[in-house]
């Protein structure tokens, strides 16, 4: 059940109904958090959640403090849904004849739940029930208060969710000047690196094995940064944890003496570990002087060399796309706009790692000990960033802080004409697959339109090849997706033939 335009007046009195009845239960700890620009006090009515908290976030916890700036309340919950009912008359069937036809319809008796309000989010609920996980979520922002409720709070079921409250966390650290990463922070000297890269780029081997090796530590994967009043760059740790993979444990084993393992994060290819043992290489108010763009390539030695313009805009893609698709924050221009300004005026630099990460590890110390005589030209991005991943484009228009991404059958597309495929030969290629989606010429003119608006360069080449992957075809069933996401509408797919433009005919340049 989805309510999309929750007036504030309704979310108050939602928030109100859950603050009260959180609070009839017995208080059982109080802890505060402390990530650097921000303290988050933790108030708990379930003992159970104690180990979790203290595993996850040894390094920021604290029993005391004179001043905190959001609060989240938790507790175990055995039935979220009479919650709702009693919260609401919408959500209780008993009383709401449209919902329960619903219901008799989608043959379920549990459903669900998402309260939109605008002024919130436009893509996250600001109230939310997931009756898979039996998790209650509430984020009173204008109160600065945020609720969270769990039915089964073992081990192995509480960390599915990865990182402890991170949803939570972004909220609190968000401000003008500040904001949650996904990314990796570390360096030498009071000299901090961030890296700017999503998963399966090395980044986390990198930053943990440096941090066994002496390197000063911020994080290999959730960190907070901020600017001071002078538009200096900081950042500071958030988690106590690292995840590897059973491969990099394997060869990082002998250096972990003294880690704590905490899960499987209940599945066979992630291990969690307590990292508690070298708190004393960890920073907080860590300065950030350069970005660093890591790639895996097959070269015998690592090398590091400034990164062509290109090259940050791909950078920056990593940064604000992974961080802000980990947090549902996408569709936010402002916070897009603002992560970019944070960055943008650093040295970036690709760093191409080679399959030997102690190799990797020893190139790192000796450039950054050596700092001082680096070039530290600072290069202009494009004002549109494309990066091709794990065959998925994800592209940003920084000037109106707008995210795109394409699925793999029009990223394959967008492949194609980047290598020079003419318009005219791929629309006839394409044309062969109109008995299974009859509108595929309609959207690959919107898909070229669209690279027209953003002034995408393409070059034609009449002999260039059309290549077509058939698995990307089939698994995105002849559709051609790119999703928008719309500061005011939420993620829509800008592709889609919309009933009124029936007969519209576009032209291609």
């Amino acid at each position: 059940m989805r309510i999309d335009n929750a007036t504030q007046l309704e979310l108050n009195q939602y928030f109100s109904k859950i603050d009260n009845y959180v609070k009839e239960k017995e208080q059982k700890f109080v802890r505060f958090a402390d990530f650097g620009c921000k303290i988050l006090r933790i108030i708990s009515y379930s003992d159970k959640f104690l180990p979790h908290i203290e595993k996850q976030l040894t390094y920021v916890l604290r029993e005391n403090s004179d001043r905190y700036d959001a609060t989240i309340y938790l507790w175990e919950e055995q039935n979220a849904l009479k919650l709702f009912q009693s919260i609401s008359e919408k959500f209780n069937p008993a009383k709401n004849f449209k919902l329960r036809i619903e219901l008799l319809y989608a043959k379920q008796k549990e459903f669900d739940i998402q309260i939109i309000n605008k002024d919130f989010s436009v893509q996250k609920p600001a109230i939310n029930y997931n009756n898979f996980y039996k998790i209650i979520s509430a984020y009173n922002k204008k109160e600065n208060s945020y609720y969270y409720g769990v039915k089964d709070l073992s081990a192995e079921e509480f960390i599915k969710e990865g990182h402890l409250f991170i949803q939570f966390i972004n909220e609190v650290i968000k401000s003008d000047s500040s904001n949650l990463s996904h990314g990796a922070s570390m360096g030498l000297n009071g000299n901090g690196i961030l890296f700017c890269a999503r998963g399966q780029r090395g980044k986390s081997t990198l930053s943990v094995l440096s941090m066994m090796r002496g390197f000063e530590y911020v994080s290999d994967d959730y960190l907070t940064i901020y600017n001071d009043n002078k538009g200096n760059l900081y950042t500071s740790p958030i988690y106590s944890i690292i995840t590897l993979s059973p491969e990099m444990y394997g060869r990082l084993y002998d250096d972990m003496k003294g880690t704590q393992f905490v899960s499987n994060n209940a599945r066979k290819d992630k291990y969690v570990f307590n990292i508690s043992n070298f708190h004393s290489q960890f920073r907080t108010d860590y300065p950030i002087k350069l970005a660093i763009f890591p790639e895996i390539v097959t070269d015998k030695d690592p090398s590091i060399r400034l990164c062509t313009p290109e090259e940050k805009g791909r950078a920056i893609t990593h940064l604000i796309q992974s961080t802000l698709s980990q947090v549902s924050d996408l569709c936010e221009e402002h916070t897009i706009k603002k992560m970019y300004n944070m960055v943008k005026d650093l040295p970036f630099y690709k760093f191409n790692l080679c399959h030997d990460i102690e190799r990797n590890t020893v190139f790192l110390r000796d450039f950054m000990n050596n700092w001082d005589k680096q070039d530290k030209t600072i290069i202009s991005a494009p004002p549109v960033f494309i990066d091709i991943t794990f065959n998925l484009a994800n592209i940003i228009d920084i000037q109106s802080g707008t995210v795109y991404t394409m699925n793999t059958f029009a990223t394959n597309v967008f492949e194609n004409l980047l290598n020079g495929v003419r318009f005219e030969d791929l629309r006839k290629e394409l044309s062969l697959y109109k008995e299974y989606n009859e509108n595929i010429e309609y959207e690959f003119d919107l898909l070229i339109k669209f690279i027209q608006d953003k002034n995408i360069q393409l070059s034609e080449n009449k002999n260039s090849n059309i290549n077509l992957n058939k698995e990307f075809i089939n698994t995105d069933n002849f559709k051609l997706y790119i999703t928008e996401f719309s500061h005011e509408l939420g993620p829509i797919n800008i592709l889609e033939k919309k009933e009124n433009k029936e007969n519209d005919k576009l032209q291609v340049k």
